[in-house]
């Protein structure tokens, strides 16, 4: 008899478990499979490191093609530029999930914007016709705007499902200007864009404090001279100067860790690949660039900081 009670009540609890798991609130909390909500914010707040190449040759398709040329024949102005220390500067940026907190598909849609700055010295150099070069060390900024549209589907991950991840797409436009100081005689007059980009993101948990985290995007014909200020034209110089025509391509990879510390705080790291490549065609200010020509720019960024959620 003993028994058969202990069975009944042991059957009881099973069935009121049951009852519980299949009650509205508690599939509400695995809608698709996941056991957590996403935050409705996440702020980003940290530093960058950032190193930056850049490359002009007339009359060729990419700069190896130029530089494999004889002596004799890299006719023209040619520009190298290289970051003689990385540039040190602030990044932030913030994520928004609005409707985190809804039952359905649309959840997963947000927004994103970011901003960042970084500064250093950097040393320019010209080689002109003659063979003779001239270098100088001058002061530049990198700034980086982004203001992007997202969606992110999640997922829970781990015995418990308790380990949030997604996988996302986001589009929206992104500025990127290098800034060179002008009161310096230096050849190179910085580059300024504004473009629209599209992507995807991903974060995979490994661990509550370890997450496994990256992103590629395509930027959508990010030619140079493009910018939200303009003032005396100056914008215009960074086709002229090349060409009377320039057809840009460009993409960004990123991948890194992030995870929780404590309560809502985590932080991030992440290494950045930024790469343009201008095409120029018609005949450019410079010498010897006649019949146009290619630039190719390249960012390497650590960013690194701390997060918090809400």
């Amino acid at each position: 008899m003993m028994n058969t009670e202990h069975a009944m009540v042991r059957w009881g609890m099973v069935f009121a478990l049951a009852v519980v798991l299949a009650s509205p609130s508690a599939q509400a909390a695995a809608v698709g499979d996941e056991p957590v909500r996403p935050p409705l914010a996440r702020l980003f707040l940290g530093g960058t490191t950032t190193w930056r190449k850049y490359c002009a040759r007339p009359g060729v398709k990419s700069c190896g093609e130029f530089d494999r040329k004889s002596a004799g024949d890299q006719l023209g102005d040619t520009v190298n530029y290289s970051s003689s220390v990385p540039y040190l500067g602030i990044s932030v940026e913030l994520e928004l999930l609005p409707l985190a907190r809804k039952e359905s598909a649309v959840r997963g849609l947000g927004a994103v914007l970011g901003y960042r700055r970084g500064f250093s010295s950097t040393n320019v150099t010209l080689v002109g016709d003659a063979g003779q070069s001239v270098t100088r060390e001058v002061s530049a900024t990198d700034s980086v705007l982004t203001a992007q549209a997202m969606y992110r589907y999640f997922f829970g991950m781990g015995e418990s499902r308790q380990l949030l991840g997604y996988a996302g797409l986001r589009a929206g436009l992104l500025t990127r200007s290098f800034d060179v100081d002008e009161s310096a005689e230096n050849p190179l007059k910085g580059t300024h864009r504004l473009f629209p980009a599209v992507g995807l993101e991903f974060s995979v948990p490994l661990l509550r404090a370890v997450r496994l985290e990256g992103a590629g995007q395509v930027f959508i014909n990010p030619k140079p001279g493009e910018g939200f200020d303009d003032e005396g034209g100056a914008l215009g110089q960074e086709v002229s100067d090349y060409g009377t025509k320039v057809s840009s391509t460009g993409w960004q990879a990123e991948l890194g860790v992030a995870g929780e510390l404590w309560g809502p705080f985590g932080y991030s790291v992440r290494f950045s690949l930024s790469r343009y490549q201008d095409s120029f065609t018609g005949a450019g200010t410079r010498t010897g660039w006649q019949a146009g020509g290619v630039a190719e720019e390249t960012y390497s960024s650590l960013h690194w900081g701390l997060t918090a959620s809400y």
